[in-house]
């Protein structure tokens, strides 16, 4: 097959692969975009490759296939630099970050968050800024490095509320009460977690709110143990 009936092929295969997202059929879009992504490697068209590893990589975290969806982003992660596609580059770091952090492969993870806080700072993309310190300040939350996870969230914080993101900056607050309940300051933490209530009601995030509701009132009863 020559290069033109080749990328004629990927074509059709990826219009193909988003068709079978549309009726949901996860299996065959996988199937149908892995055809497409090959076809294009073949012929050299890198960005339209990377295009449909994306959607391949966004399908497998979806169907909670890790390992897939994480061999699939760190393909990305190698292909995508000097194609200028930096936001997909940037997108592909973070949820490659996400996937080593479910593996608890945090020096890894808080490296994917910290170059793609790097992109996104340059890129001008000011709610990604602010998700990647968060990211940064709970994979230092998991190591049990404290000041450094406070550091993450005390930078994300104003991001959030320059961007008017009510639930991003109550998101903030519970993740540095959560830091104070690990340093055992309860009274701090219980201010913090009351100080979100409010921003969880205005955001209209119900799941979020209860949960709050449920660590102040354990916290209040004397229930030292970590909040959910």
């Amino acid at each position: 097959m020559d290069a033109s009936k080749k990328r004629e092929e990927a074509e059709r295969a990826a219009k193909e692969g988003y068709a079978f997202l549309d009726t949901l059929s996860r299996e065959k879009a996988l199937g149908s975009f892995a055809l497409a992504a090959g076809l294009f490697a073949d012929t050299g068209a890198g960005k339209r490759q990377a295009e449909v590893l994306y959607m391949m990589g966004s399908i497998y975290a979806h169907m909670n296939r890790g390992d897939e969806a994480l061999e699939t982003f760190s393909r990305l992660v190698d292909l995508l630099p000097g194609t200028g596609e930096t936001g997909r580059l940037a997108m592909s770091l973070n949820n490659k970050g996400l996937l080593l952090a479910r593996k608890k492969r945090f020096p890894e993870a808080l490296r994917c968050f910290e170059e793609a806080l790097v992109i996104f700072q340059r890129d001008g993309e000011k709610a990604r800024v602010a998700e990647q310190w968060g990211n940064i300040g709970s994979v230092y939350r998991d190591l049990e490095q404290l000041e450094s996870a406070l550091e993450g969230y005390n930078m994300a914080l104003p991001l959030y509320r320059e961007l008017g993101s009510s639930e991003g900056v109550a998101d903030q607050y519970t993740n540095i009460a959560y830091i104070h309940v690990m340093k055992q300051d309860y009274a701090e933490a219980l201010k913090w977690y009351r100080e979100a209530l409010p921003l969880y009601r205005d955001a209209g995030s119900g799941k979020k709110l209860s949960f709050t509701v449920q660590n102040i009132e354990r916290l209040e009863a004397g229930s030292r143990g970590a909040p959910s």
